[in-house]
């Protein structure tokens, strides 16, 4: 554990930034079904009714957990064109959400979201108004690549937690190496290169975009 949280076994000075650290440390190793005030002030060596004087409780936590993890962000350069704005942009967000996958699961479980990622959804939508979509279609358009890219990025997170317990293919793999070529023909030339959705997310990127945007 960070000796800023605890040194020597002694119980650190509670404080907002040393719950912060704890509850990082937590999510990260645990997701945030691990992430509880009962956890963090047991590692604290402290109640759970201390931990509530400095945060009002797990959402709070976890809003506090976005900001910091987007305040850290540091700002890809973007070109000119609306466009290739975008694609740098969706693939900015995918590679951080790559990075810290805690963040995945805490933004597609519900309305959570940190303030200071709030320029990145600033330029996207302003990519897109550029592109020549109206407010409505490029908020509708945003709301489209958001879900995109959050389905899969959570299949990705799922399947690597299953391939980390597994000492043998999977069974999709399994299966789809086993198929019969007479009857699923197609499927079977898949076999031992069968598509994922992590693999290609800038494939599926682009063909969103070219479905939404109007061209010239």
């Amino acid at each position: 554990m960070n000796d800023s949280v605890r040194r020597r076994g002694r119980p650190a000075r509670l404080s907002q930034d040393a719950i912060l650290l704890v509850a990082q440390e937590i999510v990260e190793f645990g997701g945030i079904d691990a992430l509880t005030m009962r956890a963090v002030a047991q590692r604290l060596s402290s109640s759970p009714m201390a931990i509530y004087r400095h945060v009002r409780d797990k959402d709070e936590l976890l809003l506090l957990l976005l900001d910091r993890a987007a305040a850290a962000l540091r700002r890809p350069e973007l070109p000119a064109d609306p466009r290739q704005r975008l694609v740098v942009l969706w693939r900015f967000l995918h590679d951080q959400l790559v990075a810290n996958p805690w963040v995945v699961g805490v933004l597609a479980g519900g309305d959570l979201a940190g303030r200071s990622i709030l320029w990145l959804v600033e330029e996207i939508l302003q990519a897109f108004l550029a592109c020549g979509l109206d407010a409505e279609r490029a908020g509708a358009a945003y709301r489209a690549v958001w879900q995109y890219t959050v389905g899969v990025l959570t299949i990705r997170i799922a399947m690597a937690r299953t391939a980390s317990g597994l000492d043998r293919p999977s069974f999709q793999s399994e299966m789809i190496a086993s198929v019969d070529p007479g009857q699923t023909p197609t499927i079977a030339s898949f076999a031992g290169e069968w598509p994922h959705a992590w693999d290609n997310y800038e494939f599926g990127l682009n063909a969103l975009l070219d479905g939404l945007i109007p061209r010239s």
